[in-house]
């Protein structure tokens, strides 16, 4: 995979609506907002690729063509930083996310805010990162892993 290149998403916000029981906390959303901005970084992904991260994300469609899974894909106008015009791009957003903010763990957005650094994204992004509220939380284990086993 190439590297990534840092970029902005015009019109959308952060926000964190959908609750992950692998980060057992909030897990990072788009939402459509006119005037907010969300900064990130560029992939030129390859098809394969592309399948490995729907996988990823829990992104499933059906025959008829309705996304089943946690995130759907969208197509966006993103502005890479520094020179560059706008390019179509394609991300991810949720598809059945509740209305209020589910606090990530402090463990998950210690990783948004180190990505964000690797990525050469602006101290004021960052400052903004920091500024939502986390929970204390475990660090993610496999599926399986320490949980309860099911009742019968």
């Amino acid at each position: 995979m190439k590297p990534g290149k840092p970029a902005v998403l015009d019109n959308y916000r952060l926000c964190f609506p959908i609750f992950s029981e692998y980060w057992g906390g909030g897990i990072a959303d788009i939402i459509y907002d006119p005037g907010k901005y969300v900064a990130g970084a560029l992939f030129d992904l390859s098809a394969t690729e592309m399948a490995v991260l729907d996988a990823k994300v829990d992104r499933r469609v059906d025959d008829a063509g309705r996304e089943l899974g946690l995130y759907k894909q969208i197509k966006v106008k993103v502005a890479p930083l520094g020179k560059g015009e706008p390019v179509e791009a394609i991300t991810y957003t949720g598809v059945s996310v509740e209305k209020y903010h589910i606090p990530p763990t402090q463990h998950y957005m210690d990783l948004v805010i180190q990505g964000s650094y690797s990525f050469g994204l602006s101290i004021m992004w960052i400052s903004y990162l920091q500024t939502f509220g986390t929970q204390v939380g475990r660090k993610p284990r496999p599926p399986g892993h320490g949980d309860a086993s099911p009742r019968l």
